[in-house]
C-alpha cells in the first residue's frame, strides 16, 4: 500500500499553457508590446527547448530564465529590456493559478490518507506562492522543486534527494504526473510506481510506459484503492 503521493505541478494542478500565456500576455502589455498569439507560440517553442536542456542538466534553472526572453526578441526581431521582461513575467506567472479540473476535490480526498508532496521542476518560491494564493498548499506535505533539489526530472538525484527528504522508499511512493519524459521515466528510473495523466488522450509514441494511465484526475482514488 502506498504512503505518498508525488504530484506534478504543471498541468497536473495547474493549467501551465493557460497560465503561462495569460502571464505572458500581461508582461508585454506592461511594456507596451503589440502581442498576439504566434508570440506565445515562439515563447512556448523557446521554453521547451530550454527546460529540455535543464532536465538534462545542460542548463540550470538561472540559465533557463535569463535566456528564454532574450531568445524571444531575436526570434521575433523585437527590441525590449528582456530582464525587465524575465522579471514581470515571473512576477505574474507566480500569480497565476489557473486549476486542472477537479483537482481541489481530489486533494483533499486523498491528502486524508496519504501525504502528498509537490514534485515539480522550476522555482520553488514560485510554486509555493501559486499553491498559497489558490488556497491549494495545506494538501501538501511538503514541496520539492528542482531549482531547491538541485536536480530535475528526470533524474534519478531529483527523486533520491526527494525520497530522502521525505523519509520514504521507492515502494511507498506514487508518482502523478503528465509527462511521459520527466515524470513517468524519472518515476521508472527511481523504482516508483506512475500514474500518468492523459486528459486528451494523446497517443503514447515512446517506449516509457506507465503503471496506470487516467484521462480524469477523479480516476487517481480508484488506483488508490485498487
Amino acid at each position: 500500500m502506498y504512503k505518498a503521493v508525488f504530484m506534478d505541478i504543471d498541468d497536473t494542478v495547474f493549467n501551465f499553457k493557460k497560465c503561462s500565456e495569460s502571464a505572458l500576455k500581461e508582461t508585454f502589455t506592461t511594456l507596451n508590446l503589440e502581442y498576439n498569439k504566434s508570440i506565445f507560440e515562439s515563447f512556448t517553442e523557446i521554453d521547451e527547448r530550454l527546460w529540455k536542456k535543464q532536465k538534462e542538466e545542460l542548463l540550470s534553472v538561472a540559465d533557463v530564465l535569463n535566456i528564454r526572453f532574450k531568445e524571444l526578441s531575436e526570434t521575433l526581431g523585437m527590441n525590449y529590456d528582456s530582464d525587465l521582461a524575465k522579471e514581470h513575467f515571473g512576477n505574474l506567472l507566480g500569480e497565476q493559478y489557473i486549476m486542472e479540473p477537479g483537482i481541489e476535490e481530489v486533494l483533499r480526498r486523498i491528502s486524508a490518507d496519504y501525504k502528498i508532496y509537490a514534485a515539480s521542476n522550476g522555482v520553488l518560491t514560485m510554486q509555493e506562492n501559486r499553491l498559497n494564493l489558490s488556497g491549494l498548499k495545506r494538501y501538501f506535505t511538503d514541496l520539492y522543486v528542482s531549482d531547491d533539489i538541485g536536480s530535475a526530472k528526470p533524474n534519478f538525484g531529483f527523486f533520491a534527494e526527494s525520497m530522502k527528504r521525505a523519509e520514504l522508499e521507492s515502494s511507498d511512493i506514487l508518482m502523478v504526473g503528465d509527462s511521459l519524459v520527466s515524470d513517468i521515466a524519472g518515476a521508472n528510473n527511481a523504482g516508483i510506481a506512475s500514474v500518468w495523466y492523459n486528459p486528451y488522450g494523446l497517443e503514447n509514441e515512446t517506449d516509457i510506459k506507465a503503471d496506470y494511465e487516467i484521462k480524469s484526475l477523479d480516476e487517481l482514488t480508484v488506483v488508490l484503492n485498487s
